[in-house]
Order: structure tokens, then C-alpha cells, then sequence
């Protein structure tokens, strides 16, 4: 008799947390690929940012002797582009195309990369799809900059 009611205990204590251990484990798999998703996303922007800004107006800096460093926008946002549509196509797939914005100054290209993933177990919860963003800034500096590491 004892052992039919610690079963049907059993029994009843697995049905009631079930739900929970698959949410939670569905969470962790969703959370884990979301970050995996914004990770890629960052390192894509970080880069696109850092190749528009190597895109220097060679005539202004050759004509003041080095003294005024800026950047030729038309050829750093272009680099910029080029280096986002490169490592987007070999990323993973999204649920629509990433938008990318790009914006150039004279010191400083600035990169937004939003695109949206498909989520696995957060369906069940009606969270179909879930935003990701990505933003980074390369300025250009003069000169080398000790950066005191060793």
C-alpha cells in the first residue's frame, strides 16, 4: 500500500514540474543561441567600423602635411558596407535580412546591425521572434597611442 502511494506521488510530483524543467531547460537553449546571435552581430559591427575608419581623404591629409586627418566618407561607408555584406552572408540564418546603418563623419563611422532570430522553445510562450541589435564607433586618431599595456 505504501509503495502505490509514494508511486503515485512520484507520478504526480513529475507531472507538475515537468512543465517547468522543460521551460527552464528551453530558456537556457533560446538565451544561449539569442547571445551567440548578438555576439556574431557585434563582432561584425566592431569590424565594419574599424575598416570604414581606415578610409582616410588622402588629398586633405596630403595637403595640410599630415596635420588634418579626416575621413573620405563615400569611401569609408563603402568599406564599411562591404565588410558587413561579406561577413553577414557567412553568419547564420535570420529570419529576415539584417538591416545595417551606417553613418560616416569626419572622425568617426558608426555602425547599427539589427536583425531578428527565430526562437526554438520559446514558441510555446508565443515569442516567435526575438530582436537582436548591434552598435560600434571607430574614431580616427592621430599619431600612436602608447596604450600603457605591457
Amino acid at each position: 500500500m505504501m509503495v502505490r502511494r509514494s508511486a503515485a506521488q512520484a507520478l504526480v510530483w513529475l507531472t507538475l514540474t515537468l512543465p517547468l524543467l522543460m521551460s527552464t531547460a528551453g530558456l537556457a537553449i533560446d538565451g544561449g543561441l539569442l547571445l551567440a546571435s548578438r555576439r556574431e552581430l557585434q563582432s561584425v559591427a566592431d569590424g565594419a567600423a574599424r575598416a570604414g575608419a581606415t578610409r582616410l581623404d588622402k588629398e586633405r591629409l596630403r595637403g595640410s602635411a599630415g596635420a588634418d586627418i579626416q575621413l573620405d566618407p563615400a569611401l569609408a561607408e563603402a568599406a564599411a558596407r562591404e565588410y558587413v555584406d561579406e561577413r553577414l552572408g557567412q553568419q547564420r540564418v535570420w529570419v529576415a535580412p539584417p538591416t545595417t546603418q551606417i553613418g560616416v563623419s569626419s572622425r568617426r563611422v558608426h555602425v547599427l546591425i539589427e536583425a531578428s532570430m527565430g526562437t526554438a522553445f520559446l514558441r510555446v510562450v508565443h515569442l516567435d521572434v526575438v530582436p537582436v541589435a548591434a552598435s560600434a564607433f571607430a574614431d580616427v586618431e592621430f599619431g600612436i597611442r602608447d596604450g600603457g599595456g605591457g
